[in-house]
């Protein structure tokens, strides 16, 4: 059996709803299009403020206690650290699987429950495209908000990290941000913020194509929540896997 051919197509399905949302982000001036995306930025953005905070606090915290209880208090290899894990990797990755366990499943499922409702084909009979409407602020949504949130996360995690590290410094704050910022290079973000970029893109068009994809068969509605969820998961770790070996190689 070739596996190869639903492999592709599904892919195909993924790079579709990519593409024809970067084509048509003016229908985001309409007013209802507009009232979806803000809800979208809401739901995925703002109401995980709280867990980010936390877990980017906690975060940074855990990585500069455990690098000076195995290598000591070392001001630059802790600053260092910092950059490498907390910028490079856990910011946009934890910003990503957070979302996805928030906002895939609910994308999906609530996508799906419109397929079998027929609500999609009420959309069509009253002549607005389903994808401008369902697809479009979605997808334009969740990618703002995970490149927000991966941001967001870095400077939380990285202020926990080197508030920690002036107690085993006895340095000011000030000076240790100071060492941060002679660390840390524009490289660095950009490359992170292209990273969470790619993460977002896939997130939303993995949850709006099994969203819109499933059968007419209630049944199929939690099917369809896994599969986004799943894949999801694995096209953010296959993405960070890529942009590890390209800060290899360049």
């Amino acid at each position: 059996m070739n596996l190869a051919a639903p492999v592709w197509g599904t892919v195909s399905g993924y790079y579709a709803l990519v593409a024809y949302t970067f084509r048509h982000l003016s229908v985001l001036r309409i007013a209802p299009v507009r009232l979806v995306f803000m809800r979208q930025v809401y739901y995925t953005g703002i109401e995980a403020l709280g867990i980010i905070s936390l877990i980017a606090l906690l975060s940074g915290t855990l990585v500069i206690t455990q690098t000076v209880a195995l290598m000591g208090a070392d001001s630059e290899l802790m600053l260092r650290v910092l950059v490498w894990v907390v910028v490079r990797e856990l910011g946009p990755l934890f910003a990503a699987i957070l979302i996805v366990a928030r906002s895939t499943p609910a994308i999906a499922t609530e996508l799906a429950l419109m397929k079998t409702h027929h609500e999609v084909d009420h959309l069509h009979y009253m002549g607005i495209p389903a994808r401008d409407y369902l697809i479009v602020p979605r997808i334009a949504g969740v990618t703002l908000c995970v490149m927000v949130l991966s941001f967001y996360f870095q400077i939380i995690a990285v202020l926990g990290g080197m508030t920690v590290s002036t107690f085993y410094q006895h340095i000011s704050f000030v000076e240790i941000l100071g060492d941060f910022l002679e660390v840390a290079r524009p490289l660095e973000l950009i490359g992170t913020l292209a990273k969470s970029f790619c993460f977002g893109v896939s997130i939303a068009a993995i949850s709006c194509f099994h969203g819109m994809t499933v059968d007419q068969a209630i049944t199929e509605v939690p099917k369809a929540a896994i599969k986004a969820v799943m894949r999801s998961l694995l096209a953010v770790f296959a993405i960070d896997a890529v942009f590890a070996y390209l800060s290899l190689v360049f």
